[in-house]
């Protein structure tokens, strides 16, 4: 029986190694971890690629409504919220057409540390709104209660 190695240079028990190298551990470490970091920092600032996550849609109240030169446009007049609106928020004003009606909500979007120090903007605000079809003898409406909007000239 032979008493050295069963095959020269190697020891007995010795194999060969197996599994991924230890840089594809770390690189897939690091990555979760960028993943999360950037998540939280689109959560917490509301920029970033994530900025979604950071931030706060609230519904406000259109209040009225005037028409413009062009037949499709129309501007909404909204009513801001006690705190004010930054002039860096962003406003999502969409509308629903019928035949006999068009519905209109907005929404003021801001980051989750609003905090905008002398750029507040006023109480009421115009927006514009482009349909797919002239206003005409439509009936112009709130979302959120159905009530009417009125003509403000």
């Amino acid at each position: 029986m032979a008493k050295g190695p069963l095959i020269p240079g190697m020891n007995e028990f010795d194999r060969p190694k197996k599994g991924l190298p230890r840089w594809v551990g770390l690189f897939i470490a690091l990555s979760v971890i960028s993943f999360g970091l950037l998540t939280l920092w689109g959560f917490v600032a509301g920029s970033g690629p994530f900025s979604q996550l950071g931030q706060v849609e609230q519904q406000i109240q259109p209040i009225g409504f005037r028409p413009t030169v062009e037949s499709e446009v129309i501007q909404i007049q909204v009513q801001l919220p006690k705190e004010g609106a930054c002039a860096t928020n962003t406003f999502d004003i969409s509308a629903t057409e019928t035949p006999e009606t068009v519905s209109v909500t907005v929404d003021l979007i801001n980051p989750r540390d609003n905090s905008c120090p002398g750029d507040q903007l006023t109480d009421e605000l115009w927006l514009d709104l482009t349909l797919n079809e002239p206003l005409n003898n439509r009936i112009l409406t709130r979302s959120i209660d159905g009530q009417e909007l009125p003509q403000i000239r």
